[in-house]
């Protein structure tokens, strides 16, 4: 895929039809969208609701069988460049049902895959709920979770002040993500050129010489493990 176009899908617990939770999930797709803008690249947007997925994440957890609809959704996540998971927080933790969602797909579903971790919840004390839940999950999965988490409590969306400092968490995050994957589609393109290109391997393999001669020009290499001094021989001063 060219690094002039991005494909952001965001997974979304909405547990009704205009909750808050699907609100924060337009509300940074948008941001994604004008941050790619912003630097030359369109972005498209797709929505998974978990909530569409539940009888089928329960047959799955009791049968193992996955249906259409949720062959459907791994794909798609499959397929994207970065992701946005948004779920609302209860009694401390996202709700179960968005977990199961990620605990259901496949272990390498992430892999090299961007992901930005968003919740809402009713006051602030749950702010970290997010991080302390879905990041080590989706670092399992083997996704690159951006360091900025959106959190939107029910005072953000009511006051001027709350509405002002998440406008300006979105902002952030969108933007980390839009960057982190415009880095990752690069190198993903500049390793696939590399392959392909009989030219670029021969500069590679040049390089490489002109390692092998600066090594017998005697220029030591500190990182070659046979030139680092014993930790034995450190202690003795």
């Amino acid at each position: 895929m060219s690094t002039n176009t991005m494909n952001i899908v965001a997974v979304t617990t909405s547990l009704s039809e205009d909750s808050t939770t699907l609100k924060l999930t337009n509300r940074i797709l948008g941001q994604t969208a004008s941050a790619g803008e912003s630097v030359g690249i369109d972005v498209t947007t797709d929505v998974i609701n978990v909530r569409n997925l539940a009888t089928a994440l329960t047959d799955m957890t009791l049968t193992g069988f996955r249906s259409e609809a949720l062959e459907s959704a791994f794909a798609t996540i499959a397929a994207a460049d970065a992701i946005v998971t948004v779920a609302p927080v209860y009694k401390a933790a996202p709700v179960g049902l968005h977990t199961l969602f990620w605990q259901l797909i496949d272990d390498k579903a992430l892999s090299r895959k961007p992901v930005l971790i968003a919740s809402t919840g009713g006051t602030a004390r749950h702010s970290l709920a997010g991080d302390a839940v879905l990041r080590p999950m989706l670092s399992y999965l083997k996704g690159v979770v951006v360091p900025t988490t959106v959190f939107a409590a029910t005072d953000d969306w009511g006051t001027v002040e709350g509405g002002r400092a998440l406008t300006a968490r979105i902002r952030q995050a969108g933007e980390e993500l839009v960057s982190l994957t415009a880095t990752i589609i690069g190198a993903g393109n500049d390793d696939l050129a590399e392959v392909a290109d009989p030219d670029l391997r021969g500069r590679a393999g040049a390089g490489a010489t002109r390692g092998a001669s600066s090594a017998n020009r005697g220029i030591v290499d500190e990182f070659d493990p046979a030139n680092v001094t014993p930790f034995a021989q450190l202690l003795e001063g």
